[in-house]
């Protein structure tokens, strides 16, 4: 896989999107190197109902990383938070 640098720079867009409804996003590598875990968290602005299911974000993050090679054989993971803690911007 590429460097993490790349892949930050790659996610920007998902990024944003997650930004406009309270969410921020961190990127990790499994720990064999062929899973790339999304780790989603509310922040005090964070709209429970606005946020997508793991399925939609990793897909979203998959079309994002389409231009590069960062994606052949390699899984994505979401981790998002409980609706419970999202809707009081606690996280998870």
């Amino acid at each position: 896989m590429s460097a993490p640098a790349n892949l930050e720079e790659a996610l920007q867009r998902l990024r944003a999107m997650l930004a406009a409804d309270g969410y921020a996003l961190a990127t990790s590598e499994g720990e064999d190197g062929r899973m790339i875990v999304l780790d989603v968290t509310a922040t005090a602005d964070a709209c429970a109902e606005c946020l997508a299911p793991p399925a939609v974000i990793a897909s979203v993050a998959r079309s994002c990383l389409s231009d590069s090679s960062m994606t052949s054989g390699i899984a994505i993971e979401v981790h998002v938070p409980d609706k419970d803690l999202a809707d009081n911007g606690l996280g998870h």
